[in-house]
Parts: C-alpha cells; sequence; structure tokens
C-alpha cells in the first residue's frame, strides 16, 4: 500500500517517493528452523517444542508520513491458537484479541524485544492482528513515538520503496534512491538495482591542501570528455567536478557518470552507471543530493 508522491527534492525538484507503508516480513519465530511443518506464510505455527505462534503486525511511525510495519509473531497459548484458528477471516475474526509474547527481536532495535508481553487485535479483516499495547517500555516507545526514517530504514540492505539519506561517513550522506540495495565492500557503498548503480567512496587528503590542488590529483589519467559532458561548480567550501560518457559493457550500451566533490582534507568520489540514458538527471540528482556534515 502506497502513497503518490508527495515530497519534494531540496537539491532539485524531483519528486521523492513517499510510501505510507514499508512492510518488512520476519520468516519464523526466533530459533525455529524451517522445514515442511514450519511455513513462513501460515498464519499460525506450532513448532516441535510446543509453542503456538501467530502472525501478527507491529507498526512503527517514522518521519516523513511513512510507517514501518514489521510482520512478525507472537507467541500465545493453545487456547488462544485454537480459537484464533477457527476465527481466521470469519465472522468473528475482526473481534479478536489475543495476548502473548513478542516471538522475535527485531532490527535496528538494540535491546531485546523477544518475549514482551503483548496485546493485539484486529485492524482488518484480510490482516492479522495488530500489537497494540505492551508493557516492554522500549516496545511501547515503538508503538507511541515518531522515529527518524533515514537512521531507522539505513539498517536494511534490501531494496527500500523509498528514499531515504544514507551515511556514507561520519562527515559524508547521500540519497539512496528507492529500489536500490546496499553493500559495503571494503569501505565502498554500492547501491544497485537492475540496470542502475551507484558506487561511493571517502577519500582523504593527508596534505590538507586546497580542494582544486586535490582534485588535479583525483582526475589524473581520468579520460577527456567533450565540455558538454562535464560539470563543474566551485563554491567558498567545496568544489564539485563531474563528467559522463558512454562505455560498452558485455556488448551492451552504458552510461558512466563520475563525480568527486572535494574539501580540505577530504573528497566523496561518486560513480553512477545506468543503462538508460534518460537516467542522466537522476545520476545528476545522486550528485547534488551529497552532503558535507559538519
Amino acid at each position: 500500500m502506497t502513497t503518490p508522491p508527495v515530497e519534494q527534492c531540496s537539491c532539485c525538484g524531483a519528486a521523492i517517493s513517499n510510501p505510507g507503508r514499508v512492510d518488512y516480513v520476519v520468516p519464523l519465530p526466533d530459533g525455529a528452523t524451517r522445514s515442511p511443518d514450519t511455513d513462513p506464510n501460515a498464519a499460525f505455527l506450532r513448532l516441535e517444542s510446543g509453542q503456538a505462534f501467530a502472525r501478527c503486525l507491529l507498526p512503527v511511525r517514522l518521519t516523513g508520513g511513512t510507517t514501518l510495519v514489521y510482520l512478525t509473531w507472537m507467541e500465545i497459548s493453545d487456547e488462544d491458537l485454537r480459537r484464533a484458528a477457527a476465527e481466521w477471516r470469519g465472522e468473528g475474526w475482526a473481534d479478536l484479541v489475543l495476548y502473548g509474547k513478542l516471538g522475535n527481536d527485531l532490527k535496528p532495535w538494540e535491546k531485546e524485544l523477544r518475549g514482551a508481553e503483548v496485546m493485539a487485535t484486529v485492524g482488518a479483516p484480510d490482516e492479522p492482528p495488530t500489537v497494540q499495547n505492551s508493557d516492554h517500555e522500549l516496545l511501547r516507545r515503538m508503538l507511541t513515538e515518531t522515529w527518524d526514517r533515514d537512521v531507522v530504514l539505513s539498517w536494511f540492505s534490501d531494496p527500500l520503496p523509498v528514499a531515504l539519506r544514507a551515511r556514507i561517513s561520519r562527515n559524508w550522506s547521500l540519497e539512496r534512491s528507492a529500489g536500490l540495495a546496499a553493500g559495503l565492500d571494503n569501505r565502498t557503498w554500492r547501491f544497485v538495482a537492475p540496470g542502475r548503480s551507484v558506487f561511493v567512496d571517502v577519500l582523504t587528503d593527508g596534505q590538507q591542501r586546497p580542494p582544486g590542488e586535490f582534485l588535479h590529483e583525483l582526475l589524473d589519467g581520468a579520460p577527456e570528455v567533450p565540455a558538454g559532458q562535464t560539470l563543474i561548480t566551485p563554491t567558498a567550501d567545496d568544489i564539485t567536478h563531474a563528467f559522463w560518457l558512454e562505455t560498452v559493457v558485455d556488448g551492451r550500451p552504458q552510461h558512466d557518470f563520475y563525480a568527486h566533490v572535494v574539501r580540505r582534507g577530504t573528497a566523496l568520489s561518486l560513480g553512477v552507471f545506468h543503462s538508460d540514458p534518460d537516467d542522466h538527471t537522476w545520476a545528476l540528482h545522486v550528485l547534488r543530493s551529497i552532503r558535507h556534515h559538519g
């Protein structure tokens, strides 16, 4: 379930995807292993240990009008399992109230959540019960407070339906576009999707040279391109330099976009690669989203 874009990028005015709901599925209760009897798509589950579980939704409000909804598990009594299974999507389902214990720890929350006592009620006839309350301090805060969307969602490496600001280092950040998976390989950040990829490195100049001198070294050996395929933007604090060209990879055309944002003593190095020529606007958007903090 999503809503139309309602935000605009502060750097270029482009519409920013802002889904009303981001779902994260927890396959099984913590400690359970996959078997013919542990279907992660089931509404209810009984383990070999005898424990009974029901699927439940746990919503967390995030900034930007987004709600992160965990599809997780709660441990319930045998009696409640029989009652819930009998009422599943029936006439009595809407009146169901379940009491139990949360079956999973949930990232990025560092404090243990598994075993927290919870109460859940049915909010929609075709959905599992939704956790409404808990005596567990952190879980109660998760249910009642609004959390920073960028901080929370940055913990998820899978593609997300919402753009967010990703911290590359203590001092550098940029936008991780919607639909890109995230990864870190030998200090290089990667954000990738079919036909699109972004590679980001933070560089250090131990000599603390002026930005222009550091940039000159960084561009040593760079290919020559027409003036129309180059962008240079100096400011009082930094220099942004970018160039782009078309290459061939595995027999197919690819559009390569390289950029540096250079300050005294540090630089962010950016490589954006895309198969659709119209994505050049997106590459510029990624460049313009770069921020230096502090």
